[in-house]
């Protein structure tokens, strides 16, 4: 019992350190002296427009669904501290509807070997080993996961539809520049209300190399939880149907950090396929309807 207390005790200490520190780092990009002007504003767009095309994202409207297989792995005390899926480490298969947070996750392995959880229009339902379903109550790890995961494999495409799309400069992140544009809604001002991104687009390459975003909704109830943000590297991209898709996506808690071992959690994709499955298959009950973009 003493363990658990003190185990517990030591995760909201460095939580909370580091969720102080981590309000001011970001807010060094979005605090910077840019405001949203109509010379930033058409910058911005126009970067974010450039790297949606340059990875082929003007062809996912092509398609309705898309599956893949994966490897996810979380690492250390804030790993087991913030995992969404039953296991620290574990493979699983993924289905989702473009442009939707309707998706299934399938667990090969671990805990939950076997069983199915999803999302249809927000409503969680699972499926067991004897393939019944039930819509039950909200397992939020699992409603967060499913959708965030969606939410990173979309990113760019979705992004680019914000209403505030504002230039913010140039970077640099090992050995590499960037241009820098920030995302957002109802204002650019960090707020609780909405998440900011800030879009990192190599000058080389025009790809986005990184993405850093608050965390405003989320399943941690740690001291000043809200503040949460991360950064996330997509790299092993892979041309499937004219469209670059990154086949490795590694999380870092709060920061980019110089060394890319040090991450939080890391999904490896392999089998990513479009269209291989019937977008009925995400519809386990017709009254409740189909998802859209929206949370």
């Amino acid at each position: 019992m003493k363990r658990t207390i003190y185990r517990l005790a030591a995760i909201l200490i460095v939580g909370s350190t580091l969720l102080q520190s981590c309000r001011a780092d970001l807010g060094k990009i979005l605090d910077k002296d840019n405001p949203v002007t109509a010379e930033n504003t058409n910058k911005g767009e126009e970067l974010l427009n450039g790297a949606w095309k340059t990875q082929g994202l003007d062809n996912l409207k092509k398609h309705q669904v898309y599956s893949y297989d994966s490897h996810d792995e979380w690492k250390g005390m804030l790993g087991s501290m913030g995992k969404v899926w039953p296991d620290k480490k574990g493979d699983m298969s993924f289905k989702y509807k473009v442009g939707t947070f309707d998706g299934q996750v399938t667990f090969k392995g671990g805990k939950r070997d076997g069983e199915v959880a999803g999302l249809q229009n927000w409503n969680y339902y699972e499926i067991g080993e004897e393939q019944d379903t039930a819509f039950q109550k909200r397992d939020k790890r699992l409603v967060f996961g499913i959708s965030a995961f969606q939410y990173f494999g979309e990113m760019v495409d979705r992004l680019k539809n914000a209403p505030i799309v504002v230039y913010a400069g140039e970077d640099e992140a090992r050995g590499e520049m960037y241009d820098l544009v920030v995302c957002t809604w109802n204002t650019i001002e960090a707020h609780d209300g909405s998440d900011q991104y800030v879009v990192w687009i190599n000058k080389k390459t025009n790809m986005v190399d990184y993405v850093q975003y608050t965390i405003r909704e989320n399943y941690l109830k740690v001291p000043g939880y809200k503040a949460m943000y991360g950064g996330i590297q997509f790299s092993d991209y892979k041309t499937i149907d004219g469209i670059q898709i990154p086949h490795e996506q590694t999380v870092f808690v709060f920061d980019l950090k110089k060394k890319k071992k040090k991450y939080l959690h890391q999904l490896r994709i392999t089998n990513f396929k479009f269209d291989d499955f019937d977008s009925k298959d995400l519809v386990i009950d017709e009254a409740k309807g189909v998802g859209g973009d929206f949370k």
